[in-house]
């Protein structure tokens, strides 16, 4: 048997507390599958995007620059700080390659999410239109209720084709990218 999770108004209910399961699993399997050099550039992300990295690039900039002006002669970076220069665009070049690294994983684990949300949307999407059935049926079917015809409610009772849906967004976007083509 499955512990509740304690909330602020009680217990989780079990379908909710399987849900947390489920993407807590995800992201613990999406964790898990992760090579060592990927976590380790994770590790390098995490520790580079810490608030006190800034101070630590800050003094660091500083104490090359005031070492350099403090020793003139025996400087060995003089004014206009060449090898600062290429020091920060070589560090700059690193840091976007380790967020080019990073977010293609995080992108993995996010698509995975989409997938789930998108899943969910649809048996959520059938679940209603069976309930929105039911409660028509139950309409018609009692005598103590007047019966009638609710076109809404009947167009409701049917599921929607996914495939259906992306055409009609797909025309739709494209419609949308030659009005401001024409508008632009």
């Amino acid at each position: 048997m499955v512990a509740s999770r304690e909330t602020p108004n009680g217990h989780l209910p079990p379908h909710v507390e399987e849900t947390v399961r489920v993407v807590e699993q995800m992201r613990a399997e999406h964790h898990t599958n992760a090579t060592q050099i990927e976590r380790t550039l994770e590790w390098v992300k995490t520790k580079a995007s810490a608030p006190v990295f800034v101070f630590f690039a800050i003094a660091f900039v500083g104490i090359w620059i005031g070492t350099n002006i403090v020793l003139r002669n025996m400087a060995w970076d003089r004014p206009p700080f060449a090898y600062l220069e290429l020091t920060l665009s070589a560090l700059a070049f690193f840091v976007t390659i380790l967020i080019l690294a990073t977010q293609r994983r995080a992108d993995t684990l996010a698509g995975h999410r989409e997938q789930l949300i998108l899943q969910l949307a649809f048996v959520s999407e059938q679940k209603t239109a069976k309930i929105i059935g039911l409660l028509e049926e139950l309409r018609r079917d009692s005598p103590q209720l007047r019966d009638r015809v609710d076109r809404v409610a009947d167009q409701m009772t049917e599921t929607v084709d996914p495939h259906a849906v992306s055409d009609a967004l797909r025309d739709a976007a494209e419609e949308g990218s030659g009005d401001s083509k024409r508008a632009g």
